[in-house]
């Protein structure tokens, strides 16, 4: 959104933070994630009928998903990756992740892969923190010799951690998660180690693939904003300002 798309990009104060704002013609257009496997279905070219496949073999383990990305869009090349929305129903979904990867179904990225992959979106994560966690990742590989990346959808989690907030704060914090998630949005409880303020509940918040499947007990020091709620004594962490920087990852 900010490399491309800048002009829907404003500041909310319902939840703190600059965010896009969408017209909802544009998202009823490009935004059909599941309608679009019906097109996949009409196209016989490559990477669509790779992208067709994994659909495929994911609902059979009760994923639905649809596109995002380059396919989503029409501006694929021969070279893009696989990008899917995923919802899951009634099953685990990072459980799914693993047998298909313990069976070979599915690959993790090579270093010289996973290497490219940060080389062209490298900010934020420092490159050698980046490539490790990228090739450990579940919900980023290769099928079939295309790489992808998954975002399972679950906004129930982040109900009643947005705003408004009663302080946004630009700040140095040094925090340690205390779980670890593999779904969009990436809601983990954490604790606070720096700066030193009271709190009860505390959650680190991203939109970001990469700050997902964090190990739990990361260290992760940075510039973030911190968003408060007094009354309630809850803090939550956001890296995903485009100004927020990320100084290391320890696990």
């Amino acid at each position: 959104m900010t490399r491309y798309y800048r002009h829907y990009l404003r500041f909310l104060h319902e939840i703190g933070k600059i965010t896009p704002v969408i017209p909802h013609d544009t998202i009823s257009e490009y935004m059909r994630s599941r309608n679009s496997i019906k097109e996949l279905r009409k196209n016989p070219n490559y990477p669509y009928t790779t992208a067709l496949e994994l659909t495929e073999l994911l609902a059979q383990h009760g994923l639905n998903c649809g596109l995002s990305g380059s396919l989503l869009g029409g501006y694929q090349t021969k070279e893009s990756d696989i990008d899917l929305i995923c919802t899951e129903s009634q099953v685990n979904s990072y459980e799914v992740l693993k047998v298909l990867r313990r069976e070979g179904v599915v690959e993790s990225l090579s270093h010289s892969e996973a290497l490219e992959e940060v080389l062209k979106v490298g900010e934020l994560i420092a490159r050698n923190h980046h490539v490790r966690t990228l090739q450990e990742k579940l919900t980023q590989g290769k099928f079939k010799g295309i790489k992808y990346t998954l975002r399972i959808l679950d906004c129930g989690e982040e109900r009643g951690l947005t705003g408004p907030y009663d302080v946004n704060r630009e700040e140095h914090v040094l925090i340690k998660l205390i779980n670890t998630t593999h779904k969009t949005p990436a809601v983990y409880r954490v604790s606070v180690l720096r700066p030193r303020i009271p709190y009860e509940k505390a959650y680190l918040i991203s939109y970001r693939a990469r700050l997902t499947e964090l190990p739990q007990g990361t260290l992760i020091a940075g510039k973030g904003l911190t968003h408060s709620r007094i009354d309630e004594r809850l803090i939550i962490v956001d890296f995903d300002n485009p100004d927020s920087t990320i100084d290391f990852i320890t696990y």
